[in-house]
């Protein structure tokens, strides 16, 4: 039941931690933090963290006295909560929704320029790639879906025009489609790009690869008739970059965290 019982708080938007956390306390009632870092799986430190996340959503309350005591509040009422407040976002990305139409339908009416899109393919679009992010400034956004012919030499290149820009301490947000974080390979330089800066969230699915720099120029890449290369558009106008921005944000709201353990 211990696994049902963590999948089932899972599904209720919790992380490992907080249903790792939340559980225990179902089962075992009132209990001080060290006895719960005996029972159950989480570093100590997390523990506190994580049961003043509870605290905050409404799960567990805290037992003052000489000893703290922490118990979980019922689940009838505490996930309840959290079901209406899901909802309550779920109702925020459908009006999220009308405002994406909005900005598309206000860059349909424009008459966009064909100088402010080209494509590219095969090694060209991905030296163009590796130019526009060499020239990035402060931010880049990622939707990271697939990374075509993934071999030593891809994965490395890849990371290391990443870690490149963090050095410079530009900022990166990558999403990542679950499939492509099921590559072991590529999951071990994810790891390492997150723990030298990137912000990185997961989610189950991604429409397509896209990249956005500093609001002055975007790419999004589809598979060729082939299926053996990648077509690249790229935009720089900035109607298109304030839509697939906006796209951005969208999916981005509904993406999860990492566990990197």
């Amino acid at each position: 039941m211990g696994k049902d019982l963590l999948t089932i708080l899972k599904n209720f938007g919790l992380s490992n931690y907080e249903a790792e956390v939340y559980s225990a306390l179902l089962k075992f009632g009132e209990v001080k933090v060290g006895d719960l870092a005996k029972k159950i799986n989480v570093p100590r430190p997390q523990i506190y963290l994580v049961l003043k996340k509870l605290t905050a959503l409404g799960l567990c309350a805290e037992k003052s006295g000489r000893i703290k005591y922490y118990l979980a509040i019922s689940p009838q009422l505490a996930l309840r909560r959290l079901l209406e407040n899901e909802e309550r976002k779920l109702k925020e990305k459908f009006s999220l929704l009308k405002e994406l139409e909005a900005v598309y339908q206000k860059s349909k009416k424009k008459n966009i320029d064909f100088e402010f899109i080209d494509v590219l393919k095969g090694k060209e679009a991905r030296e163009f790639l590796t130019l526009m992010l060499k020239n990035a400034q402060k931010e880049i956004l990622i939707f990271c879906k697939y990374l075509l012919k993934k071999t030593p030499e891809r994965l490395k290149e890849s990371y290391n025009m990443e870690v490149s820009a963090l050095k410079k301490k530009i900022k990166v947000r990558c999403l990542y489609e679950e499939s492509f974080l099921a590559d072991e390979d590529v999951f071990a330089y994810v790891k390492k790009l997150i723990k030298m800066g990137e912000v990185a969230r997961r989610i189950d699915y991604l429409p397509l690869n896209m990249l956005l720099i500093d609001d002055k120029g975007a790419t999004f890449s589809l598979f060729g008739e082939d299926k053996e290369d990648v077509v690249m558009f790229i935009f720089t106008h900035p109607a298109l970059i304030q839509l697939m921005r906006v796209g951005f944000e969208y999916y981005w709201s509904m993406g999860k965290e990492i566990n990197l353990t």
